[in-house]
């Protein structure tokens, strides 16, 4: 969570500011969503992820937003890698996501309406590969291991998307929406793209 928290002091600011006028003017909002993510690169990745929407409507046109995720599933693989002798495992999951939005809407009906999202995405991540070798030497073998990549990563940078809005009630609505998330790019492998669907239920106060 250490490298999600650099969002916080921009967020807090503006969202206690914004919570006392929404106090008078019911533009608050919160609610909570479920994130499908899927990295691309050799071989496609799908992580889950799942956290809670803050934001405020400036009015019918205008919103800002933050999103806090924390990772819900995990990742791995075992590839024997055409090799008989040699093993391959790969391990990825999410540890939390924090993101904040400029939100641009535009109305279609009174219950309906769409909207684009611009703004900034820090991903914490958990990553393991690794490589098992078996040498084999006459009638005995010998086993090596090496760790190519392990440990704690994050990925911050621009993360845009469009979406639908429905309104099921004067205070309750669902929204859906698909975003590119920052390209992963770990050293030891090839960028890889990263985009997530969401839906999700908001409350306005």
């Amino acid at each position: 969570m250490k490298n999600a928290l650099f969002l916080v002091p921009l967020t807090l600011p503006l969202m206690f500011m914004l919570t006392a006028q929404a106090a008078n003017e019911n533009d608050f909002y919160m609610g909570v969503q479920y994130s499908n993510q899927k990295i691309s690169s050799s071989s496609d990745i799908n992580l889950d992820s799942a956290g809670i929407v803050l934001g405020y409507q400036l009015n019918q046109y205008l919103a800002f937003e933050t999103r806090l995720n924390i990772g819900t599933s995990e990742y791995s693989s075992l590839c024997a890698c055409g090799d008989e002798y040699k093993e391959h495992v790969y391990k990825q999951k999410v540890d939390n996501q924090a993101s904040l939005f400029v939100k641009g809407e535009y109305p279609i009906s009174n219950d309906f309406s769409v909207y684009a999202l611009a703004g900034i995405t820090n991903s914490s991540y958990s990553l393991e590969t690794k490589n098992n070798y078996t040498i084999v030497e006459g009638n005995s073998s010998v086993t090596s291991l090496m760790f190519t990549d392990t440990g704690k990563h994050s990925e911050s940078g621009f993360t845009y998307g469009i979406g639908i809005n429905y309104q099921l009630s004067k205070k309750i609505s669902a929204f859906f929406d698909y975003q590119v998330l920052p390209d992963l790019a770990v050293k030891t492998l090839d960028s890889s793209s990263w985009k997530s669907a969401n839906i999700g239920i908001n409350y306005t106060f």
